[in-house]
């Protein structure tokens, strides 16, 4: 999409955001509770165990998983149960923000970029519901480490998310290890690529699992596919 034809489309994105759209509160409020659920969680654990531990890495891969799987099938393609997916994602956020052009202008585009409040709060109230099983079951130290590790994916995959699209002279930026996971994100944003390769928006693991990972200019193959 030509540079004109972006710009134009931010200027009516920014013009469909509400009145009452305050971005810090969009990011803050959601993480904070987030937060406090994760703190709430690890109070709760009593005589942990070495194996009660394991629960955080196989969690955290679940958790890789689930984002590679979701990203490629309900975001860059419409899905029945979810198309809101797919119509926030592919025609908008990646309309807007392409791989040599990833940083937001204005504050007010937080909303195109971080998951809508209530779909994190969804995620919560899912984390919680499996949580209550697992303790149901009698694990009630992994079900405690269970939460705090799904929760803290989620609010971590937003201050990700975000922390790509930021302006490059950003502090946040600085650091060599969100470089590499914005380098990263930013392939994904070229057209040709975002339907298969680098899915993973967080820490890259499912990508290199499915060997989806691409580099920048793509190779042959991916132009193919």
């Amino acid at each position: 999409m030509p540079p004109e034809r972006r710009d134009a489309l931010r200027a009516e994105l920014l013009a469909e955001t509400p009145r009452w759209y305050v971005p810090a509160v969009h990011m803050l409020v959601p993480s904070l509770c987030g937060v406090a659920m994760m703190a709430i969680a690890l109070s709760l654990i009593r005589d942990l165990t070495p194996w009660q531990l394991l629960t955080v890495p196989i969690v955290y891969v679940l958790a890789n998983a689930n984002e590679w799987t979701v990203h490629r099938i309900a975001l860059h393609r419409r899905h029945p149960l979810a198309p809101v997916l797919y119509d926030q994602h592919t025609p908008k956020h990646h309309m807007l923000y392409i791989t040599d052009d990833m940083a937001i202008r204005d504050r007010r585009e937080y909303r195109l970029v971080l998951i809508p409040a209530y779909g994190l709060f969804l995620i919560f109230v899912t984390a919680i519901a499996i949580t209550a099983v697992i303790w149901w079951l009698g694990f009630r130290n992994v079900a405690c480490l269970y939460a705090a590790t799904a929760i803290g994916y989620a609010v971590s995959y937003e201050w990700l998310h975000l922390s790509y699209h930021l302006p490059h002279d950003h502090p946040v930026g600085r650091s060599r290890l969100i470089r590499g996971l914005r380098r990263h994100h930013a392939i994904h944003h070229d057209p040709r690529l975002m339907q298969r390769w680098n899915l993973n928006v967080t820490v890259p693991l499912w990508d290199v699992v499915m060997r989806t990972v691409a580099e920048y200019p793509p190779p042959a193959q991916c132009d193919r596919e």
